[in-house]
């Protein structure tokens, strides 16, 4: 028996050495590719990397580096562009102007060609989430990731982060991709790493927070047009970032349970009709997965935003009058406030105006920080939104001139 248990002890330790060398040489095969920005190399690196996944936490500080390094190659702000079909009424009524040079490139009359990190003329739901997939394990190794969707009223912005029952848009999907990354994590033989999800969800109506999870119960009466009072919210900024106080925000234990925290929140987002859209959003809409996994040593913390921004029309276009208005004027005067910051980050000016909105505030570390940020810019493809999907594309090219900060040795050595 003693000969046994030592020879198992020596085969143990000769497995151990080979995968010590094995990491060794992918670490050095890793390091030559990213010098030389092979992407191609760095992926088969990755997925060689997964299929040795829980044989110990050196293979996995190894993957996440491999996987940060490929998504940093990529861009740490990318921007892509989403035109919708025409509507039943625009078929009738208008004709489509907008034209799909390649899968990277659109056409507008008299506006010239605008180049984005790809385009998609409609697309199918999983084809656009593609995009965003690998950026749900960026999140789970402990970065911060914000997708958010701008243009006008009725673009697609809404469909596209959130779709429908029937097809789901980036939030159901990049929910169901959390999760099976986790089961991955639990199946694995390192399932010594705990992981615990959470949810928060808030709309930014007329520059005023509303907390959209907390139960209906909890929130007093609200004067007409308003969307239902909650406690305040103020913004607070601490060593982790800026916070949102008295913000609910509720653990989950499965997928199921933050869909059914998200169709909560959507149902409660302010919407009224205009002359774009018979459900108009009247607010910004903040919706925040947290990851938090520890090993008992290192712990890691990462979190996904996604952010439906209200719609970008001018206030003639939109027929509003009365609150509706004034919901208008607001939504507008944070937008403009965003496309300062964009413009100040991209300049690399010393001073950059995130002070000026709660908006820009809350997106702080989206723009200009070390964080990885996808933007969609949904358009209309009729001519009679023409002069709208040309200032959406050239508000899209400003944020695709902004290159974010590159982390810090420090900050490396402790992801």
């Amino acid at each position: 028996l003693l000969a046994k248990a030592e020879a198992f002890l020596r085969m143990q330790e000769s497995k151990k050495q080979a995968l010590q060398l094995t990491v060794s040489k992918m670490g050095s095969a890793f390091e030559r590719a990213r010098l030389c920005n092979d992407l191609s190399c760095m992926k088969q690196i990755k997925e060689q990397l997964i299929s040795l996944q829980g044989q110990g936490p050196e293979v996995d500080r190894l993957r996440r580096r491999v996987h940060n390094a490929i998504e940093d190659a990529k861009g740490h702000l990318r921007v892509f562009c989403r035109v919708r079909p025409l509507s039943e009424k625009e078929l009738d009524m208008d004709e489509e102007v907008v034209r799909m040079v390649d899968n990277m490139k659109i056409e507008l009359p008299r506006n010239g060609v605008f180049t984005f990190d790809g385009v998609f003329a409609a697309g199918r739901q999983e084809e656009v989430f593609e995009e965003c997939k690998d950026l749900v394990q960026s999140t789970v190794d402990g970065h911060n990731v914000t997708i958010f969707a701008y243009g006008q009223t009725g673009a697609g912005k809404t469909y596209t982060l959130h779709g429908t029952p029937q097809e789901e848009g980036i939030a159901g999907r990049a929910i169901s991709e959390l999760f099976q990354i986790l089961k991955r994590f639990q199946q694995s033989s390192n399932a010594a790493r705990s992981f615990v999800v959470s949810a928060s969800m808030f709309e930014l109506y007329r520059n005023r927070l509303v907390d959209l999870l907390r139960r209906p119960e909890k929130r007093a009466k609200s004067p007409p047009c308003s969307p239902p009072c909650s406690p305040k919210l103020s913004l607070r900024s601490s060593e982790s970032g800026l916070q949102v106080d008295n913000l609910a925000e509720e653990e989950v234990e499965d997928a199921t349970q933050l869909k059914r925290l998200l169709s909560r929140g959507l149902a409660a987002r302010t919407t009224a009709p205009n002359a774009l859209n018979a459900e108009s959003s009247r607010s910004h809409l903040i919706f925040t997965i947290k990851v938090t996994s520890t090993d008992g040593q290192n712990p890691l913390s990462g979190k996904l935003v996604l952010c439906d921004l209200g719609g970008s029309e001018r206030l003639k276009k939109s027929e509003a009058t009365g609150e509706h208005l004034k919901e208008a004027i607001e939504i507008n005067r944070s937008l403009t406030a965003l496309g300062d910051v964009i413009e100040a980050v991209a300049e690399r000016k010393r001073q950059v105006p995130y002070r000026n909105h709660k908006l820009t505030q809350l997106l702080q570390d989206s723009l200009g920080g070390t964080s990885k940020t996808l933007m969609f810019v949904n358009c209309s493809p009729a001519r009679c939104n023409l002069h709208e999907t040309a200032m959406s594309l050239n508000y899209a090219l400003r944020a695709k001139r902004v290159v974010n900060a590159v982390p810090s040795r420090k900050v490396w050595a402790a992801r």
